[in-house]
This record gives C-alpha cells, sequence and structure tokens, in this order.
C-alpha cells in the first residue's frame, strides 16, 4: 500500500511541479499563439486572469504530495524491521531522486514546451484553484493584519507596487517582442513621472532667456525672433523680479495697433511652482489651468529655473529638436571603449543607468557637474582631473563660472549596449561651438564687478 501511495504522490507532484514551472515562466506571446491555432482564445484570457491563483494553488498542492510520497515510503512493508542506517539512506536517496525528478524535468518540459503544457492542462489546473480555497483566505488575512501591524498599506493598495508590476510587464513585452524598445523606455519614464520633480527637467537660471520690461515693443520682437521662443520672461532688475511672460501672439497684435501700449501692459501674470513639485503634478496643473511655462522657485523664493510642457515631453519621448535649436553636439559622445565624454548637465541618474555607473545622488546636486563641484569643493579648470571608484572624471570645458563637459574614463570597458542611439564612437572630440575656456595654467578671471 505505501508504494502505490508513494507512486501516485510522485505522479501528483510530477505534474503539479511542472504546472508551477509553466505558470512561472510562460511566454504571453506563444500562449496566445498556442491558443489561436486551437481556436480557444477564451482560454488564454482565462488563464491571464487566473495564473496566480492557480501558481498559488499549485505550489500549495506540490508541498501535500510530497508529504504523502514521504508518509508512502515510510510505511512500506518491511519498514518496522529497518535500523536508523537503512532509513538515512532510504531518506537520503529519496530527497536525491525527488530533487531531480521533481526540479529538472519540470523545468525542461516547462522551457521547451511549457505553453503547450499549460494549455492542454487547464482543464485540470483550473479545479485545483477551489481546492486551495481556505488556505490562500486565511494567507490572505495573515497578509493583511502583518503589514497594518507594521504600518504599511494593504498590499492591493500599494502603488509602488503596482509600478513595478507595470515595469515588469513591460520589460516581459520587451523581450517576447510585443513592444518596442522605444516605446518601453517612454513607459517607463512616465511611470517615473510621479517620483521625479521639476529640478530634473527645468532649464536652469543661469540658461533663462528674457528680455527688459524697458525695452519697446520692436526691441523685444527682435530679442523674441533671437531667442526662437513662443514665449519669454519679462524682468524688471533680475531674473527674481519677473513681471510677467511676454507670448508672440500678444506682441504681434500689439504692435500692429496705431497706439500700442508698453511692454508691461502686455505681459501675463507668471505661473510659479516650487521646485519640489513632482513632474506628473506640474503636468497635471498645467493642463487644467492651459499653461505652457512655469517659473520654479527655490525655498526662498528665487527664481532658480523655468519648465515648460515641451520640457516634460522630453522627459517622455526624448530630445526634440527643432528649427531654432542651435546644435550643441551629443550629449554623450564616445571616445573610445574606455572613454566617454559627456555634457556637464546631464543628469544623474540617467548617466548611472545608462553605464551602469553608482555616483551618488544627492539632494544638493542633480548633475555630473554638480557631483564635481561638490566633490572639489570649487569651481575646477580645465584639465583637472579625481577619481570615483574605477572612473577617472577630468574637466575638459569650462568657463570662469561653470563645467560644461566632461571626460569620464573607466577601467573597465564601457557597455555598448547601454550607449545611447545615434552614437558613434569615433575617436574625434566634439567641436567647441561659441564657448569661452579657461587655460588650465591659468586662473579665471575675476568678475569686472
Amino acid at each position: 500500500m505505501g508504494t502505490i501511495v508513494s507512486s501516485v504522490c510522485f505522479a501528483v507532484s510530477l505534474y503539479l511541479a511542472t504546472s508551477a514551472y509553466s505558470l512561472r515562466n510562460f511566454l504571453r506571446s506563444r500562449l496566445a499563439q498556442v491558443c489561436r491555432q486551437k481556436g480557444k482564445d477564451d482560454r488564454f484570457g482565462e488563464i491571464l486572469r487566473e495564473d496566480e491563483t492557480a501558481l498559488v494553488s499549485c505550489e500549495l498542492l506540490f508541498l501535500v504530495s510530497l508529504i504523502g510520497m514521504v508518509i508512502g515510503v515510510v510505511n512500506q512493508p518491511g519498514g518496522a524491521t529497518m535500523t536508523a542506517g537503512d532509513w538515512t539512506w532510504r531518506l537520503t536517496l529519496l530527497i536525491a531522486g525527488a530533487w531531480s525528478c521533481l526540479h529538472v524535468i519540470p523545468w525542461a518540459i516547462s522551457r521547451a514546451a511549457g505553453e503547450w503544457f499549460l494549455f492542454w492542462t487547464w482543464p485540470c489546473t483550473r479545479l485545483l484553484i477551489p481546492l486551495t480555497l481556505p488556505v490562500r483566505i486565511l494567507a490572505r488575512w495573515a497578509d493583511t493584519i502583518f503589514h497594518r501591524l507594521v504600518g504599511r498599506m494593504d498590499p492591493d493598495e500599494n502603488l509602488e507596487t503596482l509600478a513595478e508590476e507595470i515595469q515588469s510587464v513591460v520589460d516581459e513585452g520587451e523581450r517576447e517582442g510585443l513592444l518596442e524598445s522605444r516605446a518601453g523606455r517612454m513607459i517607463h519614464r512616465l511611470m517615473e513621472l510621479r517620483q521625479e520633480d521639476v529640478r530634473a527637467i527645468m532649464t536652469p537660471r543661469t540658461d533663462i532667456e528674457f528680455i527688459s520690461v524697458d525695452d519697446s515693443l520692436g526691441q523685444a520682437r527682435i530679442e523674441l525672433l533671437d531667442a526662437g521662443h513662443s514665449r519669454i520672461p519679462v524682468i524688471e532688475e533680475n531674473l527674481d523680479e519677473i513681471v510677467g511672460i511676454l507670448y508672440a501672439r500678444d506682441l504681434l497684435e500689439e504692435i500692429v495697433k496705431q497706439d500700442p501700449r508698453e511692454l508691461r501692459t502686455i505681459v501675463r501674470e507668471p505661473f510659479y511652482v516650487p521646485e519640489t513639485m513632482t513632474i506628473d503634478m506640474l503636468l497635471e496643473t498645467m493642463k487644467l489651468r492651459r499653461l505652457h511655462m512655469a517659473i520654479v522657485l527655490d525655498e526662498y523664493g528665487g527664481t532658480t529655473g523655468l519648465v515648460t510642457l515641451e520640457d516634460i515631453l522630453e522627459e517622455i519621448v526624448g530630445d526634440i529638436a527643432d528649427e531654432f535649436d542651435e546644435d550643441e553636439g551629443d550629449e554623450i559622445h564616445v571616445v573610445d571603449k574606455f572613454t566617454i565624454q559627456v555634457d556637464a548637465r546631464m543628469h544623474l541618474d540617467e548617466l548611472n543607468d545608462r553605464f551602469d555607473l553608482e555616483l551618488p545622488e544627492d539632494a544638493d546636486f542633480d548633475s555630473i557637474g554638480g557631483f564635481v563641484f561638490f566633490e572639489l569643493g570649487r569651481i575646477p579648470k580645465i584639465g583637472e582631473s579625481f577619481r570615483w571608484g574605477n572612473v577617472a572624471i577630468t574637466v575638459m570645458e569650462a568657463t570662469n563660472r561653470q563645467v560644461l563637459r566632461l571626460e569620464l574614463k573607466s577601467d573597465t570597458p564601457w557597455p555598448s549596449s547601454q550607449l545611447p542611439e545615434g552614437v558613434h564612437a569615433t575617436g574625434v572630440e566634439p567641436p567647441v561651438q561659441g564657448r569661452q575656456l579657461v587655460p588650465s595654467e591659468s586662473e579665471p578671471p575675476e568678475s569686472s564687478s
């Protein structure tokens, strides 16, 4: 009797282990193809709805069948007369054989034909789900109580968990070829909007283009054309005193009038946001207010940057170049397999993600240039360098006020799979266009003020 019980439990365990491996590793695209070939499209949707519950049921029943197999072996004829050494030897063989048969064989089947196995056995696997309902309910209650005891929200209400699940689905879609890598990157960026603040995408204060409120309408028109923008801030004395935002349409409508008003009277009220506001909140606010531009303020009320709808869009789809954008070269330039040159304004999180770096991301700085300032404690000169881990960082271009471009030389080759699209390793440094450089052998000139 014990032999029969152990044999039946072994067969059941083999089936349950194969089902569990197949449910854990099946590819949606292949399963959909199998279901279409057999004219069972409804089965595909049913498996997707119940796969997690079925997986838990198979794993629970697998443990039960293993216990039954051990009991069957123990109750075999002659077991009462066996010595401790005989029992040890028999159980050792049982464990080794069970692991080999119940791990290797199911794994091989799931890898070779997991989708087919899942399709043909699903009617039987589906019947196992109600058998584990009481255990699953108890486990669910225990999980909820535990989360509340430790002060965490219910797992179903955890937005972070939901975001991770969505990103894992996107990753799987890319692996299966159902989703292009570019579309996958866009979805990942969309998921990150609720975590990034506006500092990550804003135009910094030093790069903001503006016009003076004392300019005439004619001067304002020329400066607006030179800037190549449809909207531009208008200031009093400095960027902390923004009078308003000048729209090109409002300016053109006023210029053609016989008695045009002053520039101050046609600007629109600026919209201010704190630098700690998240990008998704800013996007929602700008949609509600029908705005295209916002002024970013620091904790002291000073202007720290400017952000537009185009900046948010570029965060999702990548850089968008129009006819007014200057050709400033690639943000990342590959010199050789060990050396890259990057724009000092490049964000640290993006650089770390692309090249598997571990540069520190601090609240006091967002860019690689800010990291260099923080490490050196001063404005560096051209040619200065320091090491961080296995990477040597060298200042390639700089002014007397900021770092423009850096060279990163690694002791090991950079991962080619993470290089940005359209970048070619040429070994030729990108041209310097219109930048005043500080020679490495001289000190930065003092301000005339």
